[in-house]
């Protein structure tokens, strides 16, 4: 008989909040017999908890690959100088043995597979999962694609400068045993199709109705949030436009803070990634160790986003609200994640990015007027008109689309975005630039500096790897 180890998977009580009290205050068993799984519903639901719960492991989602991508920007300084901090990912060091490299290849593979032995397991469970079916297979193809795109974008060349550069294999098929390690990389437009496959169902899905179950668990607007970033990696406006306009439901929350706040469900949540005392996450990987009181991160107000005119003003509520300065004053601090232990909420998606993809999208499409309203809504609801010494009215073209870029490095700092954008737009970044410590990163880098070289460890391993 097959055994599948759910102890820790199961213990991410957070998405269980349909479950019984019962449940959540007893530990889950040691490890179940595949078959009781799918052929009891209870535990087949817990089951599809899981999945999610592989990808928000402190390796991947949940922890260091968030804090990645901000590492990778410009916008803080890291000064922990401490290789597990993520300090040589700061300093475009990260090799083909780097911690950080191995963990997230190896945990989101883990991820993907999971996904792949549901899926597999499920057809034959059709009469268990009853009506539930294609809402569990919906759910676990999100998961899977979700895991593809950060996988894709750490990885692979950016699409804007090669289409057809090599990207990571796609491993779509059940595995449980060593015989199928070898397989070659796909190419970028085949990862990127494959995401979107993934994503063209979303019909069993709920809408996002503001509930702790729709904003931990795939909705209609989740697979609309994942499809828009895809479109935007492939310079496809009209689509990710048209993806934007149906995620129905959702408005800005009036305060920026509540964001961020217990029970981290607003207007604005569409979906996150939950924590609870049970599956919190360990320091040198939670993401609130790194920013708390600048313990490894500190904002760059020197030469980062907050440095320009009109993006660090101490009337713009995520500035009083979101940062704080140490009390010799010469250091800030992010507070988006206060908790400890770190079970702060991580909002993967959220309103304030359809608006500002949407922005995006209009205004390479030439559309200033609508791209500026878009723009407009977001930086308004933190920053009144009266307060703000930019004026945006009439800015047009290359200079319409650097404010919006500015306004998403100042609205997501620290939320694991910012490489995810100068990567798909294959931009050159330099950090701290004018002091000792300037940093270029350009796409003529390649691997180890601008993105990431597949690990040593799939080397080994997968002998069908190529650079």
């Amino acid at each position: 008989m097959k055994k599948i180890f759910i102890y820790g998977l199961l213990a991410g009580t957070a998405f269980l909040s349909s479950c019984s009290e019962d449940f959540l205050v007893k530990e889950p068993p040691l490890y179940v017999i595949e078959a009781d799984v799918f052929s009891n519903p209870e535990l087949l639901a817990q089951n599809v908890n899981s999945l999610y719960a592989g990808l928000k492991s402190q390796y991947t989602l949940g922890g260091k690959a968030w804090l990645a991508s901000d590492n990778m920007g410009e916008d803080f300084i890291n000064v922990a100088e401490n290789g597990y901090e993520l300090t040589f990912c700061y300093n475009a060091g990260v090799t083909l043995d780097r911690q950080e490299n191995y963990e997230l290849w190896r945990y989101t593979y883990l991820a993907i597979n999971r996904c792949n032995v549901f899926l597999q397991n499920i057809e034959n469970a059709k009469e268990v999962a009853g009506s539930n079916y294609a809402k569990y297979v919906a759910e676990a193809k999100f998961i899977r694609a979700l895991a593809y795109y950060y996988l894709h974008q750490f990885y692979t060349t950016p699409y804007v400068l090669n289409p057809s550069a090599k990207s990571v294999p796609l491993r779509l098929q059940a595995e449980l045993s060593l015989e199928n390690n070898d397989l070659a990389r796909a190419s970028s437009q085949q990862v990127l199709d494959q995401i979107l496959s993934d994503l063209s169902d979303s019909s069993a899905l709920p809408d996002g109705d503001g509930t702790t179950a729709t904003v931990t668990h795939a909705s209609k607007a989740a697979v609309e949030m994942l499809k828009q970033r895809v479109y935007l990696v492939k310079g496809d406006w009209d689509n990710a436009i048209a993806a934007g306009e149906k995620v129905k439901g959702y408005a800005l929350a009036a305060d920026i803070a509540s964001v961020f706040q217990p029970p981290y469900i607003t207007s604005e949540n569409i979906f996150s990634f939950p924590f609870e005392l049970t599956n919190a996450p360990g320091g040198q990987y939670a993401v609130g160790y790194y920013y708390q009181i600048g313990r490894s991160d500190i904002i760059d107000v020197a030469t980062g986003i907050v440095s320009k005119k009109g993006y660090g003003e101490a009337a713009d509520a995520r500035i009083a609200k979101l940062t704080v300065q140490n009390a010799a004053k010469d250091k800030t601090f992010l507070t988006k994640f206060p908790s400890n232990p770190y079970i702060d909420w991580l909002p993967i998606f959220r309103y304030a990015e359809t608006l500002l993809n949407m922005a995006e999208a209009y205004a390479n499409k030439g559309d200033d007027a609508k791209a500026l309203e878009l723009l407009k809504q977001v930086r308004s609801r933190s920053l009144p008109a009266a307060d703000d010494p930019l004026s945006l009215d009439g800015l047009k073209g290359d200079a319409l689309k650097t404010a919006i870029y500015d306004e998403r490095r100042l609205e997501f700092l620290g939320e694991g975005q910012r490489a995810m954008d100068y990567l798909r737009r294959g931009e050159t970044i330099v950090k701290q630039k004018g002091t000792s410590y300037e940093l270029t990163i350009s796409p003529s880098l390649g691997t180890n500096g601008y993105i990431w070289p597949i690990p040593a460890y799939e080397r080994a391993q997968n002998k069908a790897i190529e650079d």
